[in-house]
């Protein structure tokens, strides 16, 4: 399977930084400086809290700088408590927190689901996470309860018969299609596992179902890479992964071999209040909505987003919008006399009745208000901008 997730490896063989590593893990780890978080310091849900001290107790560092902006469930990043210098050294995740398959317990519950085939490296995490879950003394549970509740609505499972003719030349299908493929393939082969899972433990099917679904999408969204011996091994990284995309990115990270973790590092300097942000690569919108369940504010390399809200299928495109109203307004500058005025207050009806439109489409998601307000912003511009012209 296609990795998912943008992947960068790189190696630290400067004699001096690995120098600096083992210095900055001993400092860190000593007695006097392992500083846990606590309700009586700062105002975070217990959730965040827990994870902060998980990483702090398997001895990985997150700096003090770094605080979480919890606006809801869903939405979550890091910001800068306070001014971080370029190079200053974020966050280091050690081998023992991380989820993949070179963990042993997990190597070995992947070596009963799946047996010794390689390709199911990227499954075997996903079944991994969907019945650790439910084991409350779970060494990474403080993880599990932060990780992002998500819709499974919002992710596209099938298509019914009209969205098909639909969007039958956009290459969507194809992508759903290829979809069902990859997730039939990682469920296949466990659903009789699965299924005695949920009767031992007296949990109904449909809600495993439902939570493998959501690890399917999770560690797709969610998963490192890190270059083994031999191959490429997806990973989950706690605490790395609340790491938010931008195409202007101000920290980078790699998996150093030497020490056994990941390190985030700023690249640039960065103020207080401001979100940290890692790069996943240079993508259109609808490739991040689709793959990741965000878009970016102003994409310069924006496209079709294709979209279902409340059961009606929709295309949103905002530099698309733009040129069309930019097309209707170089045409009304270009009109004498009567014409003008008449053409001005029939594109002005448009305008608004496009405006109406948008305004009345109800959605949660995230990503989709951000793409709706851009929409709503380029037509407020243009009805502006057409009241105040005149001959």
């Amino acid at each position: 399977m296609t990795k998912i997730k943008f992947m960068k490896f790189k190696f630290s063989n400067s004699l001096l930084n690995i120098i600096s590593l083992i210095l900055l893990f001993k400092i860190i780890n000593s007695e006097k400086n392992l500083r846990l978080i606590s309700l009586k310091e700062e105002q975070f849900s217990k959730e965040y809290i827990n994870l902060v001290n998980f990483v702090r107790n398997s001895k990985g560092y997150i700096n003090p700088k770094l605080i979480p902006n919890e606006i809801s469930n869903t939405n979550r990043f890091i910001i800068a408590k306070e001014p971080i210098k370029k190079d200053e050294i974020l966050l280091i995740i050690p081998d023992e927190i991380l989820i993949s398959k070179l963990h042993k317990s997990i190597n070995s519950i992947c070596l009963e689901a799946y047996g010794l085939i390689e390709e199911y490296e990227y499954e075997c995490i996903v079944y991994f996470m969907t019945i650790d879950k439910y084991n409350s003394s779970s060494v990474f549970k403080p993880y599990y309860d932060y990780l992002p509740k998500i819709d499974i609505s919002d992710f596209v499972f099938s298509f019914d018969e009209e969205e098909k003719k639909i969007f039958k030349d956009t290459g969507i299908t194809e992508g759903i299609t290829t979809y069902e493929y990859f997730l039939d393939k990682a469920l296949k082969p466990v659903e009789e596992r699965l299924q005695k899972f949920t009767k031992k433990n007296h949990i109904k099917y449909e809600e495993i179902l439902e939570e493998f679904k959501n690890n399917f999408i999770m560690v797709g969204t969610r998963n490192f890479g890190r270059r083994d011996s031999i191959f490429d091994v997806n990973t989950m990284v706690p605490y790395l992964d609340l790491i938010n995309h931008s195409d202007k990115n101000n920290t980078d990270w790699n998996y150093d071999e030497n020490e056994g973790a990941y390190i985030l590092k700023a690249i640039k300097d960065i103020g207080k209040n401001e979100e940290i942000t890692d790069s996943y690569g240079k993508f259109m919108n609808s490739r991040l909505y689709q793959t990741y369940g965000f878009v970016i504010p102003g994409n310069t390399i924006n496209d079709n987003v294709y979209v279902r809200i409340n059961g009606e299928s929709i295309t949103l495109n905002v530099s698309f919008l733009k040129s069309k109203i930019e097309s209707m307004f170089e045409k009304l500058v270009q009109m004498k006399g009567l014409e003008f005025n008449e053409a001005k207050n029939i594109i002005i009806k448009e305008l608004n009745d496009k405006k109406k439109y948008y305004l009345n489409l109800k959605t949660n998601r995230f990503a989709l208000n951000v793409l709706i307000k851009e929409h709503l912003e380029i037509i407020d511009t243009f009805i502006k901008e057409v009241q105040i012209l005149s001959i």
